[in-house]
């Protein structure tokens, strides 16, 4: 495996989970994590992906790559198409331009789905919760190793309120990036699990200029095991190639 990587990487987690859970993508980084779980403390002072970008960009204003997993890679590429300075190479994992399914859209999850999910959320947060969780590592190559892991992230509970996993919700339901990941001139490594349950893989099209989409074989939407592994490895190999260093990153 390539050296592990350096400087500073700012983690962005995504609906319902704590950030944590991706410590697979980031236990061998070589340099200072910035975790950022979507919790009720920042859920509670931000009204959109962009204005969460915005509050991120005020309190990690240094140089850094931002990973973002499922949701967090839209808070991600939101933070980068503002052009700070801050956000140097985003990395994302089981992410996605848009969530929910359109006519032009066949990537995201069915908007009846979505639907019936939402209203279970609303009914029975607990237990629908759970069956997110669950979902996340369906069709793992796997599974098995990757129930055991989720376990002690089931008995904590849910990390935020229902209110604000009703939010988050309106995110997913809403908020298309198409444009803005196109249009986007940070250079990026998109990672996606062909096995992944709640986002299909999309076309590579979808991005821009100095973006770069894998799929990797046996994932499925949470980042676990080998998956995590094999993610680990080729961020490695892509912010160690010539060009994409991380020169200027150290905090």
């Amino acid at each position: 495996m390539r050296e592990p990587c350096t400087g500073r990487l700012v983690v962005v987690g995504g609906w319902g989970v704590r950030c944590e859970m991706l410590s697979g993508l980031f236990d061998r980084w070589q340099g200072e994590v910035d975790l950022v779980s979507l919790d009720d403390e920042i859920m509670s002072v931000c009204d959109s992906v962009d204005a969460l970008a915005g509050e991120l960009l005020g309190q990690y204003p240094s140089p850094a790559v931002w990973l973002g997993w499922s949701l967090g890679s839209q808070v991600a590429m939101a933070a980068a198409a503002r052009q700070t300075g801050a956000v140097t190479h985003v990395i994302t994992a089981g992410g996605f331009p848009r969530f929910t399914a359109a006519p032009d859209w066949p990537s995201g999850m069915p908007q009846r789905d979505f639907e019936a999910f939402a209203r279970g959320i609303e009914r029975d947060p607990a237990r629908y919760w759970l069956h997110f969780l669950l979902l996340m590592i369906n069709g793992d190559a796997n599974e098995r190793q990757a129930r055991k892991q989720l376990k002690q992230w089931l008995e904590q509970g849910a990390p935020v309120s229902a209110e604000n996993l009703v939010k988050g919700l309106a995110w997913l339901r809403n908020e298309d990036q198409r444009q803005l990941w196109r249009n986007s001139e940070t250079p990026a490594l998109h990672l996606l699990g062909d096995r992944d349950a709640v986002v299909r893989p999309w076309p590579s099209q979808e991005t821009g200029v100095g973006q770069t989409v894998e799929v990797v074989r046996g994932m499925a939407h949470w980042p676990a095991g080998p998956g995590a592994e094999h993610c680990q490895q080729r961020m490695a190999d892509y912010l160690g190639a010539p060009g994409r260093g991380l020169q200027g990153v150290n905090a």
